[in-house]
């Protein structure tokens, strides 16, 4: 059995450790590549951008791992994200994601989107979601759900929080507005939907942490720090006592 670590792009899963996974940018995508974290064997993959690469690159992760004997029995997402409020979620704050939303799943009446509305489930009767329809929600693992035992942090330094997929960033103050007014999740991301969704369609817990690298929206220069971001995910792993 093995933990399967994803991120969107080479730099932010290079940023998790860069001594063992140099290179960046040469990373390829949705290549399944193992290393040992602790001696236990760890899979690593770079899905790509947004919510299409990030189910595809899952599919072919738990595939081409079960055609090789190896089992994927949790999965750590992480990677950047931008924060709606950055006084309550700072720039390069580490979170916890415990829900994931996608906002453009349902029936969209011209101004906004109702997923319920809707008559057909993305998932009818999940087995990875309790028996629940899957519509536009997915609760995540907490961090108990990796390998190596409990966190050396205990879980502290990742704040909770609740994040939502977009496969447009939100660019304008109205759309910001628009997605936390209608959502309240903390965070916007490209990848965590959909991560999470492959991963409750195998029976397969998703733990997401993410950095704060900018504010959703427009925003000034003080309101990004993309290099700050990245540097402080190689936090992430040694705090969960997988390095």
């Amino acid at each position: 059995m093995a933990l399967l670590i994803c991120a969107a792009t080479g730099r932010e899963l290079a940023a998790l450790a860069p001594t063992l996974l140099p290179g960046g940018e040469a990373l390829e995508e949705m290549r399944l590549w193992s290393a040992p974290l602790k001696g236990r064997e760890t899979l690593f993959c770079v899905t790509g951008v947004g919510p299409l690469n990030a189910a595809l690159a899952l599919g072919r992760c738990f595939g081409q791992a079960g055609a090789e004997g190896r089992r994927i029995d949790a999965v750590l997402n992480t990677g950047l994200a931008g924060a709606f409020d950055l006084a309550a979620l700072p720039l390069r704050a580490l979170c916890l994601v415990r829900e994931e939303i996608w906002p453009e799943y349902g029936l969209h009446d011209g101004q906004s989107v109702t997923a319920r509305a809707f008559s057909f489930p993305l998932w009818r009767g999940g087995a990875g979601n309790g028996g629940a329809d899957v519509y536009d929600r997915l609760p995540l693992a907490g961090t108990e759900a990796l390998p190596g035992g409990a966190p050396r942090s205990g879980g502290r330094m990742f704040t909770p929080c609740r994040s939502l997929t977009v496969a447009g960033v939100s660019a304008s103050f109205a759309r910001a507005r628009e997605l936390w007014n209608r959502h309240h999740a903390e965070l916007e991301n490209m990848e965590g939907f959909a991560v999470a969704y492959a991963c409750a369609r195998a029976g397969v817990p998703c733990v997401e942490i993410r950095c704060v690298s900018n504010k959703v929206g427009p925003r000034t220069k003080e309101e990004k720090d993309f290099p700050g971001a990245l540097q402080s995910l190689d936090a992430v792993l040694p705090s969960l006592n997988l390095l």
